[in-house]
């Protein structure tokens, strides 16, 4: 069975009319849809069909050799010969045209500017993911955003047609895969040139904006993600107004923003050195203070407990313990003395105290749930 894909030359139409072809469970057939099915990296329309009155929600739309294949919501009712309607979800269709386009202007530029291809596409109602088989600088995906908004400025008109055999041998288009039979080529002159079975929009004008969100290197190339459109608006929404709450937390507007953030920030860092350097010198002084084996803390700086932990096995005969004191309760602990064997220590607190830990000849760490006296108990009869 084959389905007449309108959506291929009718893609702003919504609702149309159809005959079952067949209905295997939920699984529909229908001889003419406007559903593009889950393809190309893309999701599937979403809408319903209706038959006598009742609508019939479409969860799921594939493709099998020409067939598309409708997963619908109690599908009963639904014969085979009889005819129902369709609608699709304009709002999600839309925003997936966007994005696709967007996707397609970015693509060309990249392919023209480094001659990198799109070797991976995905579009979801959440993010438009694009991967380059080549890395990307910082300063090339600015350059590449900005042609692209221009592209999008000039109201470029979207051409989406199948050529005929002869036509396409002379095309030099983009292709993820070799393609055989009926190729659609979806043309955006000066810009891009690429197969695609996709809906997309009728001029660049209606991507609106499109705005790269973020990057990585990837496989030995470049991931990249993008929102055009309403996804692009609704970033733009919320960066404002976190940017404006921001600036009112500080007494600034949303220019002096960031630079009161930095300013926290380093007021933070200053304050946390010199806590670090407080906690340091105290835990030191404790330790010079102490007329036993243990040392109780709250300090959780790993490297000035193993500072602090070094120094009392300097000043202290025999083994030595810090116990730091978690919030979520019980304790960790570094072990060990100046003239023995810390690893001769690890037994005697995982058999008495069920301690966790291990470590090597100069010091043993790890953790241990009990109470302050309970370890002054062990230390004191070790």
């Amino acid at each position: 069975m084959t389905t007449e894909k309108i959506y291929d030359n009718e893609p702003y139409s919504t609702d149309f009319k159809a005959r079952v072809l067949s209905v295997d469970g939920e699984k529909v057939v229908l001889d003419r849809t406007l559903f593009f099915p889950e393809e190309g990296g893309q999701t599937c329309d979403r809408g319903y069909l209706e038959l006598d009155g009742e609508k019939h929600k479409v969860t799921d739309v594939q493709i099998s050799d020409d067939c598309i294949i409708h997963t619908v919501e109690d599908a009963s009712d639904i014969k085979s010969g009889t005819e129902v309607s369709g609608h699709i979800d304009w709002e999600h269709r839309f925003d997936n045209m966007q994005n696709h386009t967007g996707e397609h202007i970015f693509s060309g530029i990249v392919h023209s500017m480094k001659g990198y291809d799109n070797v991976g596409f995905s579009l979801t109602e959440n993010t438009c993911q694009m991967d380059y088989n080549g890395k990307l600088t910082d300063e090339e995906i600015e350059q590449a955003e900005r042609k692209a908004n221009e592209v999008i400025w000039k109201s470029i008109t979207v051409d989406c047609r199948y050529p005929s055999a002869e036509e396409l041998e002379s095309i030099d288009y983009r292709s993820k895969k070799e393609l055989t039979g009926a190729v659609r080529i979806v043309t955006i002159p000066g810009v891009d040139v690429c197969a695609c079975c996709a809906p997309h929009v009728k001029t660049t004008a209606e991507v609106g904006v499109l705005k790269v969100l973020s990057h990585l290197n990837y496989k030995g190339g470049t991931r990249l993600y993008i929102a055009c459109g309403k996804r692009a608006y609704a970033e733009f929404v919320q960066s404002f107004d976190e940017l404006t709450d921001i600036g009112h937390l500080f007494s600034t507007g949303r220019s002096d923003a960031l630079k009161a953030v930095k300013k926290l920030i380093d007021d933070r860092d200053t304050l946390k050195g010199q806590l670090s350097s407080f906690e340091r010198e105290g835990l030191f002084r404790q330790i010079d203070e102490a007329d036993g084996d243990a040392v109780f803390t709250k300090v959780s700086d790993r490297n000035i407990l193993t500072s602090a932990f070094n120094h009392f096995k300097e000043v202290h005969d025999g083994a030595c313990y810090i116990f730091s004191e978690k919030e979520s309760g019980g304790y960790t602990f570094l072990a060990g003395g100046r003239d023995l064997d810390a690893r001769e220590l690890m037994p005697a607190l995982k058999d008495k105290l069920s301690a966790r830990g291990g470590g090597k000849a100069d010091m043993i760490q790890g953790s241990v749930d009990a109470s302050e006296s309970d370890l002054e108990d062990f230390v004191k009869n070790s």
